[in-house]
């Protein structure tokens, strides 16, 4: 890959030398029109300048417009992003329900936990349920989706710490999500598509319309978005025996009866966005509703577990119900949403004076699952198939105060820009509803000879002991300056104080700086610190199960028996090692150099380290004699497994990120825009707290395969090489994607030997091609992967399902080729 990289970047670069001798063009900054918009975009997300603008920026930032969101083909924003930027990760996994149902983009390799989102500079709210993306742990994560994509006029991405400047979670990078606000006119699109392969057909249509509010006091902005897309399956034999040993059916039952996919999903999401002139200032609120759901099928159920591999002897499978499913069967999952979201601010003041911004904003989510095709064996014949699974409820509300002001003391060299602001926010996290009866109780076939699972099989129903919220409020403070120090030096430092009322007082800062050594070469530089409290979701998580005995390869041989994860700071989970919580804390540090020879070319080159301590993490399963008698000393009799979050690991990220854009005119022959994305990392773990002491029997809490699962987990590497013809009417927008080797890390002490899977680099190719009949309508055709590539497929003992041939990790998913066709309609 470096061999190549240094191609793709050497020939980028000589793309660019000659013109920036033979084109005597004003530079970027100068410049105005098409050029400068799309290399050199005014930006707010970073900074509180008015002119700044991505290129003159100390830190990392770029503009995506919507029309590039719109020709990546993709239908949902989380895509779009990876598609269209290097330091996304947005990994595509298969069967994604319950905690995978969102998928959230990652900045820098790690968690999207690290990454705060903004809608118009406002904090947007988390999902109630939390989410878990292999290779990342479980958190409570912002779901970008349920924001309509004609909402969006452009998306900010700023690549650096800021929790100085923004608060905590923007240990990685912020996301900021800016509104339509046009005035007048609207849009409608629809796009119809499927893959070649069979599955996934897709039904998308978007829009917004436009209302102006008096003589230029005002506008209404409306818009929405529907997406309707079916199952994909790429499930393939069971190479498992599914029937006990000696019957016939072994023989004779199709083993290709599972189902493998991409999850179906039906999305609905509204947005209002508004501003009215009143006094002195601008009144302004918006408002956004979505609907979500998902679909898929789990884990299925033979009538026996193990694989007749060595150590791993055929046994009965216990969560099997014979009187309904006499040959097994693969229950389904539907993961539903809810969201609610809005703000409503004033902003106010002149130049002379300084400008103040007052806003509150709130948001809710509700999630809830339902399980279907499935049993509750203990209940034999009675069992129900179909079981509300219960739900989650989060709320934020926050109140902001923003002021920036401009001064001239005659001390200093140049103006000197303060930017200062106030915030309070509640937060509150709970179980909202509990599951039916019938997913949790005995029905009177399971005693403790049995083993008989007490539960609807792949996932008990939320129990009335697992119930409860958690709260917190925060109150905080921040103040920053920035100048230029001479006509090339330009400098920042913002520092933010905040108080959690459960984990105390926190104090970050940024420090960052600007060199221009010419017109066309500058240097850049950040260093900052940043604060992560532990979500509410892992604080207030509680669950009670029965153990499973499903198996990969020997493992998961637990005794049967009820199993809890306890809260954190429960005090019966100390006997297990279990304490409160501590804040996630960073210290981050970015160096670059931007060189802009002209007002077509732009190459930007930014390295970066990154150490997040004290990461939490949720223990692997705790088990054992020691635990058993751990789990009678505090009255729990007949359970045997413990689990519960923890502050787990320190992790120490790496990495340099490569931006350039080129635009080529052609007299008479059209225009041609190209762009290179291409980012390196490596995570390495350490601090590892792998072990605890229970009942004086040492328990393992941390496998070493997790530890190889961050570091290893996601591509080391990835590529984005994109060009856009312009010519006429026509447009043809083609994207090449290459991702770098990762690798599936197998549990620990799996009794057949260690099965660590390395994957290949992937090669991806996505096609737009448009052609716009009137000012009005343009229609596109368009593929998605257009050479229909998969990526490596599973060893055999990996396929823990028995029936996955690919990775849960894809980063670009293992669905093959996708077709669509579409229109966009302006008025």
């Amino acid at each position: 890959m470096q061999k190549f990289a240094l191609t793709a970047i050497a020939a980028f670069c000589s793309a660019m030398i000659p013109a920036a001798h033979a084109q005597q063009v004003p530079r970027a900054a100068e410049a105005g029109g098409e050029d400068s918009a799309r290399l050199d975009a005014v930006v707010v997300l970073g900074s509180s300048r008015q002119d700044q603008t991505t290129l003159k920026s100390s830190a990392p930032v770029e503009v995506i417009s919507a029309r590039e969101l719109e020709e990546t083909g993709a239908v949902t924003l989380n895509q779009a992003l990876s598609k269209l930027h290097p330091s996304f990760n947005f990994s595509q996994g298969q069967n994604a329900v319950k905690g995978q149902a969102t998928r959230s983009a990652s900045l820098r390799g790690v968690s999207p936990a690290y990454t705060l989102v903004l809608v118009n500079g406002k904090r947007r709210h988390t999902q109630a349920l939390l989410q878990g993306t292999d290779p990342w742990p479980a958190n409570n994560v912002v779901d970008v989706n349920t924001i309509p994509i004609s909402a969006i006029a452009r998306v900010e991405v700023l690549r650096d710490g800021a929790a100085a400047q923004y608060g905590s979670d923007a240990i990685a990078g912020v996301i900021n999500i800016v509104l339509n606000d046009a005035a007048e006119g609207g849009a409608v699109n629809v796009r119809y598509g499927g893959y070649t392969d069979g599955g996934g057909e897709t039904h998308a249509v978007n829009g917004w319309k436009g209302f102006q509010l008096g003589q230029d006091a005002g506008f209404v902005n409306l818009s929405f978005d529907y997406l309707k897309s079916g199952q994909v399956d790429r499930a393939e034999d069971d190479w498992r025996q599914l029937f006990p040993t000696g019957d016939a059916r072994n023989q004779t039952y199709d083993k290709d009866y599972g189902h493998w996919g991409q999850a179906s999903r039906e999305n609905f999401s509204f947005l209002a966005n508004s501003e009215l002139k009143l006094g002195d200032g601008t009144a302004y609120a918006w408002v956004n509703y979505a609907d979500k759901r998902t679909g898929n099928y789990v884990n299925p159920e033979r009538l026996v577990i193990g694989t007749g591999l060595p150590g791993d002897l055929i046994r009965d499978n216990t969560s099997n119900n014979l009187a309904i499913y006499p040959n097994g069967y693969q229950p389904r999952r539907n993961y539903y949403s809810t969201d609610w979201a809005g703000v409503l601010g004033y902003r106010f003041g002149e130049e002379a004076t300084g400008k103040l911004d007052i806003g509150v904003s709130w948001g809710e989510n509700v999630t809830w699952i339902k399980g279907l095709d499935t049993t509750n064996p203990s209940w034999g014949a009675a069992s129900p198939t179909t079981f509300d699974m219960g739900g989650w409820r989060s709320t934020q509300t926050s109140v902001t105060a923003d002021y920036v002001r401009s001064i001239s003391p005659s001390w200093a060299p140049a103006p000197i820009l303060i930017n200062a602001g106030l915030l309070t926010r509640r937060e509150t996290w709970g179980i909202d509803s509990f599951g039916d009866e019938a997913s949790y109780t005995n029905g009177g076939l399971s005693n403790s000879s049995n083993g008989i699972p007490v539960t609807a099989s792949s996932s008990a129903g939320l129990m009335p002991i697992d119930g409860g919220t958690v709260d917190r409020n925060v109150k905080g403070a921040y103040l920053g300056f920035e100048t230029d120090i001479t006509e090339k030096l330009q400098i920042g430092v913002t520092g933010r104080y905040e108080d959690y009322s459960d984990f105390g007082d926190t104090v970050n800062g940024k420090v960052s700086g600007r060199y221009e050594v010419n017109k066309a070469l500058a240097f850049r530089g950040t260093v900052s610190t940043g604060f992560h409290a532990p979500s509410l979701g892992q604080l207030g998580t509680q669950t009670t199960a029965f153990t499973s005995n499903w198996t990969n390869t020997g493992l998961g041989l637990a005794e049967p028996g009820r199993t809890r994860q306890f809260r954190p700071d429960d005090p019966l989970a100390a006997v297990f090692g279990a304490k409160s919580l501590d804040p996630e804390k960073s210290d981050s540090v970015s160096l670059g150099f931007v060189f802009t020879p002209d007002s077509t070319t732009s190459l930007t080159v930014d390295a970066y380290y990154l150490k997040i301590k004290d990461q939490v993490i949720i223990t692997d399963a705790l088990r054992g004699a020691g635990v058993t008698s751990a789990f009678n000393g505090i009255g729990l009799n007949g359970y045997t497994q413990a689990s519960y979050y923890f502050n787990g690991w320190d992790t120490t990220t790496k990495g340099i990120d490569f931006v350039g854009r080129k635009k080529l005119r052609f007299d008479g022959a059209g225009v041609l825009d190209l762009s290179l994305g291409l980012s390196f990392l490596r995570t390495k773990a350490s601090n590892v707290k792998d072990t605890v002491t229970v009942n004086g029997t040492t328990v393992t809490v941390v496998n070493d395969y997790r530890v190889r699962d961050i570091e290893d987990g996601v591509p080391k590497n990835k590529l984005v090489l994109g060009g856009r013809y312009t010519y006429r009417d026509w447009t043809v927008d083609t994207t090449v994607t290459r991702y770098g080797e990762y690798t599936y890390n197998a549990a620990a002490g799996a009794v057949n030997g260690n099965h660590d899977q390395t994957f290949s680099p992937e090669w991806y190719v996505d096609l737009n091609l448009g052609y716009r009949i009137t000012s009005n309508l343009r229609l596109e055709l368009g593929a998605q992967n257009l050479f229909n590539k998969y990526p490596d497929k599973y060893d055999t003992t990996n396929r823990a399902s028995g029936i996955n041939p690919y990775s849960f990790i894809a980063p670009n998913g293992a669905s093959g080729r996708f077709v669509y066709a579409g229109a966009n309609f302006i008025f």
